[in-house]
């Protein structure tokens, strides 16, 4: 296995290093590496060379425990990789004996454990692979950024020709006239996504509370959603990472804190829908689409008036977790084709996943209220009583669980019929709209009238 170099774009770092040599395992590597034009190199843990070069800038590091090695050999061997690769995030493949109860070791924030089916057989390794190698940035613009004021956060140019983010701008500096000028004509700012709270209090110390200071907030408010739902995601997604309890509710509290905020700006008369639409287009984001469909349901419900908008933010993001321990075709079909759905033969593991999700979250003991376990487990039912997984009667079905179901469809259709024709977005969602009023079935009209004006 060498190194790629037909690529769709040039990428001069070094964003995978294998160090194993078995063929099953970089099959499945070349698999991911193939579909995303992943830079990489495979070198066998024992032929490290004395010097590493380039090789110490490898974002991700991948190695697996062997068959009959032991639990505390193979630990020693991650915290070698630790020490090695000080800035590199690892992925380590379990051996097949070992169960989440047994393990006790590569639980370093740094450190993704997967066990032999989430490797082989779920589409785990590609969400890792990208979140780590491809979405550790987001995009702002250079005129969020004021004259002689004092950055809470550094920023970055990626260079076009080998796509390397370089520092511009550093944190607990005051940005000067000039620097400001000449990032002015820069092609893009970036900030690193583990910085989106210090640009968050940013644009709240220096802008004031309207017109496109309301908008600037709303999307930094989303941004740091996004964050926090994959953060999130470390600590459920996986089989043997098991944090703590507390760890597990200050994420879910912040996340709720971010939450709130945002309820407050979609209480006013700005137009959203497109702020958030457009906040994010990186490859990891076809992956997880959670964030869209939360706030594109919270903001339906602040508008109309229907449902609880924190329960329907907090179970649109902990809905589709459970899609992830489907196979791995069922979960790409989803995410990734081109009409983002399952075919007729996968619809039956499809339905499982709403109560995989909650599953999840009780297994890993993460605090969710009953409201929105109840909410997570409806989010896929009709008012017909076709829905999935338990038909649930009409009288039953919690509203917010119909808006996450709308705002799904509404995902769905930026995804698809706006990238093929290019619609406006309002025009997109009125059109489903008056579809689903004349096919009714998933929704009742009462519902659909009450949520009406909402979608403007």
């Amino acid at each position: 296995m060498t190194e790629a170099r037909n690529t769709s774009l040039f990428r001069q770092k070094l964003e995978l290093l294998i160090l194993d040599d078995s063929e099953a395992l970089l099959n499945r590597v070349k698999q991911v590496v193939s579909a995303h034009y992943l830079t990489f190199r495979q070198v066998n843990f024992g032929e490290l060379p004395e010097s590493m070069g380039d090789l110490l800038k490898a974002q991700l590091v991948l190695l697996a425990q062997r068959q009959e090695e032991a639990l505390k050999d193979f630990s020693e061997r991650v915290d070698k990789v630790l020490r090695v690769f000080p800035r590199s995030c690892i992925v380590t493949v379990m051996a097949p004996s070992y169960s989440r109860e047994n393990l006790e070791g590569t639980q370093n924030p740094r450190v993704t454990p997967l066990s032999q089916a989430e490797f082989y057989s779920t589409l785990k390794f590609e969400y890792v692979c990208l979140y780590r190698c491809r979405s550790q940035y987001f995009s702002i613009q250079a005129g969020d950024l004021f004259p002689m004021t004092t950055m809470s956060f550094p920023a970055f140019i990626r260079l076009s020709l080998n796509q390397r983010y370089l520092p511009v701008i550093h944190s607990n500096t005051v940005l000067s006239d000039e620097r400001s000028q000449r990032l002015s004509r820069a092609e893009g700012l970036y900030i690193q996504i583990k910085d989106i709270e210090g640009y968050l209090q940013y644009i709240a110390t220096y802008y004031d509370t309207s017109g496109a200071a309301l908008r600037k907030r709303a999307r930094a408010l989303f941004l740091s959603l996004c964050y926090k739902s994959v953060y999130l995601n470390e600590s459920l997604l996986f089989d043997f990472k098991m944090p703590t309890e507390s760890h597990l509710a200050s994420i879910y509290e912040g996340i709720k804190k971010t939450a709130s905020d945002l309820f407050e700006i979609m209480k006013t008369d700005e137009n959203l829908w497109d702020i958030f639409r457009e906040a994010l287009d990186e490859d990891f984001w076809e992956l997880w689409r959670s964030p869209w469909i939360s706030v594109y349901a919270s903001l339906i419900s602040v508008r109309s008036g229907v449902g609880n908008p924190m329960v329907v933010l907090l179970a649109g993001l902990l809905t589709d977790i459970g899609i992830y321990d489907l196979e791995e075709a069922v979960t790409r079909n989803y995410y990734l084709s081109e009409e983002k759905k399952v075919t007729p033969e996968q619809q039956s593991s499809y339905e499982k996943h709403p109560l995989l999700s909650l599953n999840r979250c009780l297994i890993k003991k993460l605090p969710i209220e009953e409201a929105v376990k109840t909410v997570l487990v409806c989010t896929h039912e009709r008012v017909d009583e076709k829905g999935f997984p338990n038909q649930v009667p009409s009288d039953k079905l919690p509203e917010e669980a119909l808006i996450l179901l709308f705002a799904e469809k509404i995902d769905k259709t930026a995804l698809t019929t706006i990238r093929k024709t290019g619609v406006g977005f309002r025009f997109a969602k009125e059109k489903l709209w008056e579809a689903e009023s004349t096919t009714p079935g998933s929704f009742s009209p009462d519902f659909l009238n009450k949520i009406s004006e909402s979608l403007i």
